[in-house]
């Protein structure tokens, strides 16, 4: 292109720009000098031009000029980002509330490594009290009975959350939403109540507390967090993959067997862990409905409470911390994972 058809080029670019504007006075209206630079200072020349002739501008703007503007959604996110982090006391507030959340945690894990007899005064490392908590039969009885409920607890909330997520899936839009809302009850519902509304129903039917009330307690309140990956899981899967296994001749049996519950699967997985590590630290649905041959762990941790601090009961708060870490990480990354 010659250097005359270029100036011919840009003194109608800038006319453009200057009708975008709502004038046509060259006294008045800016003069564009246009040199070849990049889209982005070309929109941004634009932009300026036509925020200093008002709002209505932009729909008279000509098409070529809007496909050069910037993105105005990306760049008031990142103006907003720039504000946040230019906020005075933004970083020092967001340190105070990370020590607050995670520094009594570290003490409880520094201090099961403490070889004096007092929980919270340093007296030299040491493992000790890792021996004292593998060897106190109160401390092993009360873990095996932790883990028998956590275990079947979580087996059966997640038969029961996969096929609830499957029936909500044909149900109708306003169906499916009032059975989420009956599932996740549990969650907005304060755990005294749901205690004692499942010591009440306990004793009605004629049961008393001890394994069989700790365990269907344990299965209710482990649904919701089965059924929330779940739900989030199904709602990322294309509905194509159904319609080609219907269309392939597959029946609805066939179809969740061998299409849903494998695209279900981390989910599944990630549901049931998170169950398990909730009724492993449960503790006050647990204290309506133990018994005396049936005290779970986090019950016995505050039975020791009551007596007195000592260093068993950091050790025993670090192991159930260093497994609600490892579940949860397992979880996190079933459920963010990609499918391929």
């Amino acid at each position: 292109m010659t250097s005359s058809n270029k100036e011919i080029k840009h003194t109608r670019e800038a006319a453009d720009i200057r009708t975008a504007a709502g004038t046509h006075d060259s006294e008045t209206a800016p003069v564009v000098h246009m040199d070849y630079g990049t889209a982005a200072e070309f929109g941004a020349i634009v932009e300026r031009t036509i925020d200093e002739r008002g709002e209505h501008a932009s729909a008279q703007m000509p098409q070529w000029l809007e496909d050069k503007q910037p993105d105005r959604a990306l760049s008031t996110r990142r103006s907003g980002r720039n504000r946040l982090k230019t906020f005075p006391g933004v970083a020092f507030i967001s340190v105070l509330v990370i020590l607050f959340l995670y520094l009594p945690m570290l003490m409880v894990v520094m201090f099961s490594f403490n070889g004096g007899r007092q929980a919270l005064l340093w007296k030299g490392f040491s493992f000790s009290w890792y021996g004292t908590v593998f060897h106190d039969p109160a401390i092993i009885s009360a873990t095996l009975t932790s883990l028998q409920v956590a275990v079947i607890a979580m087996v059966l909330s997640t038969v029961i959350g996969v096929l609830f997520i499957l029936a909500a899936d044909q149900m109708s839009r306003a169906g499916s939403a009032l059975a989420g809302w009956l599932i996740n009850a549990s969650l907005i519902i304060p755990e005294v109540v749901l205690g004692v509304a499942t010591m009440g129903f306990i004793r009605m039917i004629g049961l008393k507390p001890g394994l069989l009330p700790l365990i269907l307690a344990h299965t209710t309140f482990c649904i919701p967090f089965v059924v929330m990956p779940l739900r989030a899981r199904l709602q990322t899967i294309d509905t194509s993959c159904f319609e080609a296994a219907v269309d392939l001749g597959a029946s609805p049996i066939i179809t969740v067997r061998r299409v849903t519950l494998p695209l279900l699967a981390p989910a599944i997985v990630s549901g049931a862990l998170m169950a398990f590590v909730i009724s492993m630290d449960d503790f006050m649905i647990s204290n309506f409905l133990t018994s005396a041959g049936t005290t779970t762990l986090p019950i016995y941790i505050f039975s020791l409470i009551r007596k007195g601090v000592n260093p068993s009961i950091n050790v025993v708060a670090t192991l159930l911390l260093l497994l609600a870490v490892i579940v949860t990480a397992i979880s996190s990354v079933l459920t963010n994972r990609k499918d391929d």
